[in-house]
Parts: C-alpha cells; structure tokens; sequence
C-alpha cells in the first residue's frame, strides 16, 4: 500500500514520453556474419515455428556482431530456438574477447541449462566456470523468451517472462566494461526473433556527505549551504550507498551532494529508491519529497524523475534520515537504538525525444 500510494507522487518511467536509447528487432545491415572459417556470407531472415528470425548454422554462419552499439548498463531481450548451444556475447571489444551467456535446451530443467563464461581471446574456457551455471524451463527446438540485465559486473538472467532471476551473478573481470553486441550458436543451429534493448541508467556512487544531524529537522536548502564538513565517499563495486556504514552510530539526518556536469542545457531521468524519509534537491530547487518514512526492499529503478540539468555544474543533493522513526527511538542493535535500514540507490539515465 505504501510503495501504491508513493508511486503516485513521483513520475514514473511507463509514463514519460520520452525514453533510453533502445534498439528493437534484427535490422540486418547492422549486423557483421562471423563464420567458423572467417568468412563472409549473407544474412537473410527466414520463418520458423511461424516466427520472422535469423538463423544461424553454426558454421558459415556462427555468430553476428552488430558493431554500431556499445552497450554497458542494458536490459536485453529476445526469443530464441535451439540444439545444442545458442548465446549471447555482450562488453565485446573484439570478436574474441567478451561476455558469454549462452543456453543448453538439450540440458533444461538441469543445472546446465544456462551457463556463462568470459571470452578471453577467443578462446572457450568453459572448464573453469562450472559455479557460473544455473537451471531453466527450456527445450530443444522450441521457443523460449530470454531476457538479461548488466549492471556493472552483475548480471542476472530470465527465461519465459520469470519475475525472478533463474541466473544472478557477479561476472569475471575483462577489459572492456562496454562493448558490441554478438548472437553466436556453437555445434548447431538456432533461431533467434523479437531481439530488443534498451540502456539502463548509470549508478551514482561517488558522493560527499555531511555530519549526522539532529533527527527529524527540516534542512532547507539555506541550512545545506552553510554545512562545512563533508567527507567523499565511492564504493565503485556497490550502488546501494548504505550510510550506516560511515557512522559508528547511525542515526539522524544526513545530506549527500553529487555533482552532475552538462555540455549544455539538457534533461536526464533520476532512478531512485531509498529507506526512510527522502528530499531532493537540484540547484537550491527541491523536487521532490517524501515523509512518511518507507521501509521495503530498496531496489533500482523503482521511481523516476526528471532532471533539468543547466549548462556546467549542477548539484544534486539527497537529505535522508533511515528507519529509526518506524521504531520509536530506532531499533536495539545489541544495546542501543539506531538505525538498521539507512541510505539509497541512485542513476543517472539518457532521455530522446
């Protein structure tokens, strides 16, 4: 009820015109044919199971690279048909060297089903990765939906439209942390339709925050501006930025500034979502607030808004307190009422008419 009710207050991104670069469908000029043999072949579409697609052989045609994109935060979905094992490369630097998610419909309902590794110049190093593979609902020659997202170095996948990740992991380490795209099927053919993609925003995490100050107090922007001590904080691996973990006691009211720089008068969307009472502020204007103390799973991508960002310098500031209300004084950690739940999560993402 709560997560209903709030959802009303902020602008939320099914409802904006505007949206994330995004791709949709195979547009086949796009998109380079990688052969067995290194060489080049057409690419044509073709039906099957009464579905437009693309089919790969394995051989003349082992894999497409579509060179035109460079992807790093996305959500990618697509259908797909199979034997053997039909997959995704993502982060390509070359086509030897990428990310590696690819399916086994021979092996549905086992352990083997999905699998990942990393291609290191090209090779296909799958005896190493064994910890990096997951069950799935899936079958030989039969459709089945696929969806992935990449957030930094996690990754999480789901077959058939499951809420649920059937596969989240933290990938191994390449050199590229962006990169093309690729559609490859090894040791056999496979079909894949309804490919489309669309960015997902880039984590804030490098922030400078306040003292702890006096719970329950309303700092306006005027009190913001005559705080002096501020310390930065960067947990490039993690987006959640957990504040419980920069005071030996949390509890209170904390501001967190980042600054945003623009080339030019522009507007992004800011993916949010947080514990406890939250205000934002942009440029000394606040846009939006809410009091009435929240306390759910923080996940990204729960509630949107619009920047409107000037040219150069802008700052963006974030006045929190955590959960200690919702327990009266803060809850017992062993001893002492304090915060448990205190922070957010936050992104920055492009808009285009």
């Amino acid at each position: 009820m709560v997560k209903n009710l709030f959802r009303s207050t902020v602008l939320l991104l099914s409802s904006l015109p505007f949206l994330n670069t995004q791709g949709q469908g195979i547009n086949l000029a796009d998109w380079r044919v990688l052969s067995e043999q290194n060489n080049t072949a057409p690419l044509t579409d073709t039906i099957y199971q009464d579905k437009a697609c693309v089919k790969l052989d394995g051989k003349a045609l082992a894999g497409i690279w579509n060179k035109t994109i460079a992807l790093k935060n996305f959500r990618l979905e697509l259908d797909i048909a199979g034997t053997v094992m039909p997959g995704i490369g993502f982060h390509a630097k070359d086509e030897q060297n990428y990310q590696f998610l690819y399916f086994r419909p021979g092996y549905g309902g086992t352990i083997e089903a999905i699998q990942y590794i990393p291609i290191y110049n090209g090779a296909l190093s799958w005896v190493f990765y064994g910890g990096y593979q997951a069950p799935a609902n899936i079958h030989k020659n039969e459709w089945f939906h696929a969806a992935i997202e990449v957030r930094g170095n996690h990754l999480k996948v789901f077959t058939n439209n499951n809420p649920k990740p059937d596969m989240d992991i933290t990938m191994m380490q390449t050199e590229a942390n962006k990169g093309a795209l690729l559609l490859r099927t090894m040791f056999g053919p496979a079909y894949f339709a309804n490919l489309n993609w669309r960015e997902l925003p880039e984590g804030i995490t490098d922030w400078e925050i306040s003292d702890q100050l006096p719970a329950g107090f309303i700092y306006d922007y005027e009190k913001v501006k005559k705080l002096q001590n501020w310390k930065k904080i960067n947990e490039p691996s993690d987006d959640y930025v957990n504040l419980c973990r920069y005071f030996k006691l949390p509890e209170g009211t904390v501001v967190a500034r980042h600054i945003l720089y623009a080339d030019s008068v522009t507007n992004k969307l800011l993916d949010f979502d947080f514990t406890g009472t939250l205000r934002i502020i942009l440029n000394g204007k606040e846009i939006f607030s809410y009091d009435k103390h929240k306390l759910e799973r923080v996940e990204a991508n729960t509630y949107t808004t619009r920047l409107s960002l000037q040219k150069g310098q802008n700052e963006l500031l974030f006045i929190t307190q955590g959960d200690g209300f919702i327990f009266g004084k803060g809850y017992n950690s062993l001893g002492r009422l304090q915060h448990q739940n205190w922070g957010f999560i936050a992104g920055i993402e492009n808009m285009r008419k």
